[in-house]
């Protein structure tokens, strides 16, 4: 959502004003937060020219990284989403100055309303500083990132119950190698985002207070758990996947192993039933009184003979 906020960190006083009140804002000492939004984006230029930042906006959108300028700390961080199996994300730019604090979104921020919504709530009961709204990004983050994650956990114990179930079909492989793609991605989103919270927990700037570094740098151990997390659930992906390849080649073997028994059986009969359907006028056997009899007394007597045989093997 689109807003800009005033701050006055000495009285504890937060206010919304509109993008026309940022200047005379920030002539009055007060520090400012504008959050641009969807077609709002296109004003960026705009304010950072009022903030007196140049834009260093070259590297790929959306990359995640930390830049510090002379007037101000750039870094961006990725808001995400699991929606219908796919892993969506929506970069955030952010700009963090003296006096103001400029995000920069096309697609909403899950972290970024939460940070918006936290200022409404605790700003005047325990803000002292402008590091107060870096803590609440990384925190806000960290339950964007925490709350995927145990998403991706679910999503896997249904995928682990789909897998052993008989009626799935094909389709599990296609669902399975896109949830796989998603977490890696996810892995890389967290890893990245943890090297930006410890670059803001450890760089010395006069942006960042002293006293929120501490705090980020939990955050940033906090992503790395995360991240540990993540290629568990991979892990545990992948075998599951394995262990029901496993399943599936032990139910073929078996199926095979049956047709194998019923040929090994059928052949030696196969064989009596050919030669003597051969049509020749002079068979010694074709004369005799009980050779039918001798047939079915050989053929069941082989079978049987076979099958006792093939259980003792533990072939059956």
């Amino acid at each position: 959502m689109t807003s800009a906020i005033a701050f006055n960190f000495e009285n504890r006083v937060d206010r919304e004003i509109s993008f026309e009140e940022v200047a005379d804002a920030l002539n009055s000492g007060e520090f400012c937060w504008v959050n641009l939004t969807a077609d709002d984006v296109s004003k960026k230029a705009e304010f950072l020219d009022l903030f007196g930042v140049a834009d260093e906006e070259t590297q790929t959108p959306g990359t995640i990284r930390f830049v510090a300028q002379k007037d101000c700390i750039q870094f961006t961080l990725i808001d995400t989403q699991l929606t219908n199996g796919l892993f969506v994300k929506s970069p955030v730019s952010i700009y963090f100055g003296q006096n103001f604090m400029l995000s920069v979104h096309r697609k909403p921020a899950t972290f970024v309303a939460g940070t918006l919504q936290s200022c409404r709530e605790n700003f005047r009961n325990i803000a002292l500083s402008p590091g107060f709204l870096l803590f609440e990004l990384a925190d806000h983050l960290t339950q964007n990132y925490t709350s995927l994650v145990q998403s991706l956990a679910t999503k896997t114990q249904e995928i682990e119950s789909e897998l052993f179930n008989e009626d799935n079909d094909d389709r599990i492989f296609t669902v399975v190698a896109s949830l796989i793609r998603s977490i890696l991605e996810f892995y890389k989103v967290i890893v990245s985002s943890r090297e930006v919270l410890h670059d803001l927990a450890t760089r010395l700037s006069p942006f960042i207070p002293e006293t929120t570094q501490p705090y980020l740098e939990k955050k940033a151990a906090l992503l790395d758990r995360l991240s540990v997390d993540v290629t568990t659930e991979r892990e545990i992906l992948s075998e599951s996947l394995h262990l029901y390849m496993g399943i599936v080649t032990h139910r073929t073997n078996a199926l095979l192993t049956r047709l194998t028994v019923v040929g090994t059986l059928f052949l030696p009969l196969t064989f009596i039933a050919g030669v003597y359907g051969m049509n020749f006028e002079v068979m010694p056997e074709l004369g005799w009184k009980y050779g039918y009899l001798t047939f079915w007394i050989v053929a069941c007597s082989t079978a049987i003979g076979l099958t006792a045989y093939m259980q003792r093997k533990k072939w059956l």
